[in-house]
């Protein structure tokens, strides 16, 4: 039996970029909190580790807001993609799954003979100097040749 595909949402798409975002700004929250007190524990002459049980509760109440709404968009993002799994119409039907992976291939040919070009380029430039090379080598044996021949005449 073949899978079939879901179609993406850009609701569901949405809700996990949110997710992602509030996750960066836990991490960006619980940075700058802890940055907060260091600062404010050295300032007044004591440590973090000796007002521990005050620090975790500021940072507690100042970042897990932020992760606890991370948590619930992304569930709900999932619970949204699990209803919409029982509709038969969200499915990619099977025309639209062909020209998905047509439209894949297709990339991966273009990259192929893109990388193919770009190497032919540099074959043809490498040959276009040997020849030049050959060339400047040739012009000195003329050269060479051509001033032992007067040297001779001269003698």
């Amino acid at each position: 039996m073949e899978k079939k595909l879901l179609k993406k949402s850009k609701f569901a798409v949405t809700l996990y970029v949110i997710s992602g975002l509030l996750t960066l700004y836990t991490v960006y929250m619980l940075y700058s909190t802890i940055t907060y007190l260091t600062n404010y524990f050295s300032q007044y002459g004591t440590s973090f580790m000796s007002n521990f049980g005050t620090a975790i509760g500021y940072i507690l109440t100042q970042c897990l807001v932020y992760l606890v709404y991370a948590i619930l968009v992304f569930a709900a993002a999932k619970i949204y993609n699990e209803v919409r799994k029982a509709n038969p119409d969200n499915y990619l039907t099977e025309a639209e799954s062909k020209a998905i992976l047509r439209a894949k291939e297709a990339k991966k040919i273009a990259k192929a003979e893109k990388k193919a070009a770009k190497a032919s380029v540099e074959e043809a430039k490498v040959t276009e100097e040997k020849a030049e090379a050959a060339e400047e080598a040739e012009v000195k044996e003329e050269t060479a040749s051509e001033e032992e021949l007067e040297e001779e005449c001269e003698k």
